[in-house]
């Protein structure tokens, strides 16, 4: 009996369960939340951009367009920024840490992370902000996205205190609206 042909099938197997479990499905179960980066319609600026998305078996809720490049880097691209976050909320998800959001600081840089309860440290960095970003007001747009909100400016003083929003994502990903294809 030979060897190579049936690992050859077994690996030609594997690999296509596991490319095929990684592409978001429509029959998933009504729990499963996969957290993606994909192409999306930003009104505001009237293009396609890199979108971080929540893929529910409701459709795609859009949490975080992607204009610009990180510290106007020509090596970190929207679209790795976008691939980066979407894991980091799929992370959060997974580990339920997405109870609070909250601003904090990891390795003297501004970030937005989760807390599984008020007044905890950071559980996950989501977004590592840029030094020209306001992280309260980062902070406020993305509460308002989560809580399915209209998002406009808010001012904030400049004091850096975190702040802590509790997030019910289970209400978030059964009624904000979905994208048609």
């Amino acid at each position: 009996m030979q060897l190579k042909p049936i690992i050859s099938l077994l690996t030609g197997c594997a690999l296509t369960v596991g490319c095929i479990s990684s592409i978001p499905s429509q029959a998933k179960a009504d729990d499963e939340v996969r957290f993606i980066c994909a192409s999306g319609y930003d009104q505001e600026a009237n293009l396609r951009v890199p979108t971080t998305y929540a893929w529910t078996s409701r459709g795609k809720i859009a949490i975080i367009h992607w204009r610009y490049a990180w510290f106007n880097s020509k090596t970190v691209t929207p679209e790795q920024r976008c691939e980066q976050v979407s894991s980091r909320f799929q992370t959060a998800y997974n580990n339920q840490s997405l109870a609070y959001i909250t601003n904090g600081t990891v390795n003297n840089q501004a970030v937005i992370c989760t807390a599984k309860k008020e007044d905890a440290a950071c559980d996950t960095t989501l977004l590592t902000l840029r030094p020209q970003d306001d992280p309260l007001q980062i902070l406020d747009s993305l509460k308002d996205t989560l809580r399915g909100r209209a998002t406009k400016p808010v001012e904030h003083s400049t004091k850096q205190e975190p702040v802590y929003y509790k997030i019910d994502i289970k209400k978030f990903l059964q009624t904000a609206p979905v994208e048609k294809e």
